[in-house]
């Protein structure tokens, strides 16, 4: 019998500050000294911290105190940075797809596969009994074990959130090309829309240098930038032709979804039907328990996500993961791509920008973006025919450019590239999904190529209704600006008379 040969963990997720690195490699964090390389802590071999699985979803607050993690479990964990002690942990009602702190770093905000959004406070005491239901929870989807106030809530799987620098909007994207602007934490109140995607929405971001911008991404060829308080699109910037030579990851294979011959959707002829779920509250349809308005079967998206192949014949499924700034210098990446790529927003509207691009010949798994400048990359170093190191350097220059830099004189760079390497099996490699987002955020690869070219076939009801809801609110963002903003007062200085204005009973979240 052979054994399953050793190999080192990626960096699943990666966080720098001036003072802390902290790196999170499949189920394993381990923090760093960011100035001298030295291993600070580490929850390898902690009794007690046993791993429940790879984290999927993690974030740190913006002092690099508090870090908050989610595996397969569901179990939301916050750590204290410094010594890697766990403080609290509490049950999320659904596998979360993002996170984040608060400005303040006292609340803590995840999105779930759902479409809902709660909201926790810091310090978590447990209840036993639990507490029954709070009355602002009464419309999410399903019900929630720890308590978290609900935001808001979407029909469709939320794949991102931003909120804006005042922390009055919550922005949340979804698979189903929606883009919505509701108030913070009075979500339920929709302020408007950014409408104009084509596919999936995948990533979101709101530049330092100007937060009435917005700049999404997902499975569209073009970048677009909004005023997105107004929901006006500014404009696209051309993306596709620039990341597509730089994707080298093919997502696994599927069965095709289309509707059967009975009229119900499924994948061939027949049409399988999807897993029931329990009735939404407040949304009125059935869902799949895990991945809400989703068209495809449940047993193709558990699925083993990727095999690791350079494409041959086939088109490449284009997927933003990540958009990030430095002043007007915007850097993002894409799921498989082996680049990063640039570019410096323009003063003016019509100037087209020209995109920077960085090779680094493995596939980018995040990156984050130093004040100074310095881009901190991390790659698949399990890519066959790879150097196979786990972190890269570049530099984001004044003019925008993004260009590799070697440091292997930093004590951080030697340790992370040497010291910090974790031993896994392949199967624990597998079990990491890289790439999975590859095969699951698409509704169709078809829809990833030039003018569709999908099987033809009549609407269902409920993309009738969702196409009947987009001409709607386009309809409504065909006013002028001075009846919005006379309708933006009215309705601010409505909410401004309390803090606290409940849902009225019946009010739809989605």
């Amino acid at each position: 019998m052979v054994d399953s040969p050793v190999v080192d963990f990626p960096y699943t997720h990666f966080f720098v500050s001036s003072a802390t690195a902290v790196i999170i490699s499949g189920p394993h964090i381990q923090t760093f000294d960011a100035s001298t390389g030295k291993l600070i802590a580490s929850t390898v071999g902690r009794e007690g911290l046993a791993p429940s699985g790879p984290i999927r979803v993690a974030a740190v607050d913006r002092d690099a105190k508090h870090l908050i993690t989610a595996a397969d479990d569901k179990m939301l964990k916050l750590w204290r940075i410094d010594v890697l002690e766990l403080v609290n942990e509490r049950e999320l009602p659904k596998r979360p797809t993002a996170l984040n702190f608060t400005q303040d770093g006292e609340t803590i905000v995840v999105a779930d596969k759902f479409g809902d959004v709660f909201s926790y406070p810091l310090e978590h005491v447990p209840q036993n009994p639990p507490a029954a239901p709070a009355e602002e929870t009464k419309n999410a989807s399903h019900e929630n074990p720890s308590g978290g106030r609900l935001i808001l809530g979407h029909v469709s799987l939320l794949n991102a959130f931003v909120l804006s620098a005042d922390e009055k909007y919550i922005l949340t994207a979804d698979r189903d090309e929606h883009i919505r602007v509701s108030w913070y934490p009075q979500g339920y109140t929709i302020e408007n829309y950014c409408l104009g995607h084509t596919s999936f929405v995948s990533a979101l971001h709101i530049p330092d240098f100007s937060p009435d911008l917005l700049i999404s991404g997902g499975g569209d060829p073009v970048l677009k930038v909004w005023d997105w308080l107004s929901g006006r699109l500014k404009r696209d910037i051309a993306i596709r032709e620039a990341v597509e030579p730089y994707i080298k990851v093919k997502p696994a294979k599927r069965t095709p979804w289309r509707l059967g011959n009975d009229g119900a959707e499924g994948s061939g002829s027949k049409g399988k039907r999807k897993k029931k779920g329990k009735r939404g509250k407040g949304k009125g349809k059935q869902q799949d328990d895990e991945h809400p308005d989703s068209t495809l079967p449940q047993e193709v998206e558990e699925s083993a996500p990727v095999a690791e192949q350079p494409w041959e014949d086939e088109a490449p499924v284009l997927a933003i993961s990540q958009i990030k700034s430095r002043g007007r210098h915007i850097v993002c990446s894409a799921f498989g791509a082996t680049a990063l790529f640039s570019f410096t927003l323009p003063e003016l509207d019509s100037t087209p920008p020209h995109i920077h691009t960085v090779d680094f010949g493995q596939p980018v798994l995040g990156f984050t973006v130093q004040d100074d400048g310095l881009v901190w990359v991390s790659l698949d170093n399990g890519w066959e025919g790879s150097a196979g190191l786990k972190v890269r350097l570049a530099r984001l220059n004044l003019d925008g450019k993004l260009a590799e830099i070697n440091d292997s004189t930093s004590p951080l760079f030697t340790a992370l590239n040497v010291a910090a390497l974790l031993p896994g099996t392949a199967d624990d490699l597998k079990s990491l999904e890289l790439y999975a987002p590859l095969t699951s955020l698409p509704k169709s690869l078809d829809d990833q190529t030039e003018g569709g070219g999908g099987d033809e076939r009549k609407l269902s009801k409920k993309e009738l209704g969702r196409l009947k809801t987009r001409e709607a609110v386009a309809k409504k963002q065909g006013r002028s600006k001075d009846e919005e903003d006379e309708e933006r007062q009215a309705k601010r200085a409505r909410s401004d008379l309390g803090d606290d204005v409940e849902m009225a009973d019946g009010e739809d979240t989605s």
